[in-house]
């Protein structure tokens, strides 16, 4: 769960790439990579700058520290202009797009290491 100012605003989730074959295999990484999702759920919240900062926050404290890695790979449908920048804004360098089953459109494939995160 994300929280500003104490109030809940959205959430993240996070798995090892490699735990799902078949999106592995889509990706064709060729190292081990934590793979994240996230969602801010309140509208008035969107596009004011939390994303970034939250999901820094959160590969540091929590996705990265307890997979162990220090690559983290992100996947935003190519249509989403905001996300991509937002990412961008954390540190995340776009790798290529990349068609996954069941996803209807290519994701932009987006790769941040512990190093790269923007500072905090």
């Amino acid at each position: 769960m994300a929280l500003i100012d104490g109030f809940p605003a959205g959430m993240f989730q996070h798995y090892r790439i490699r735990d799902d074959p078949e999106y592995a295999q889509a990706l064709a990484l060729g190292e081990d990579a934590i793979g994240v999702d996230l969602f801010i759920g309140e509208p008035e919240l969107i596009g004011h700058g939390h994303g970034p900062k939250m999901l820094g926050a959160f590969l540091r404290k929590v996705a990265m520290p307890f997979h162990r890695l220090d690559v983290c790979v992100i996947g935003p449908s190519v249509s989403n202009v905001a996300a991509i920048r937002a990412y961008e804004k954390t540190g995340f360098v776009s790798l290529r797009t990349a068609l996954v089953p069941g996803e209807p459109e290519p994701e932009q494939l987006m790769r941040i290491t512990r190093g790269d995160l923007a500072p905090e």
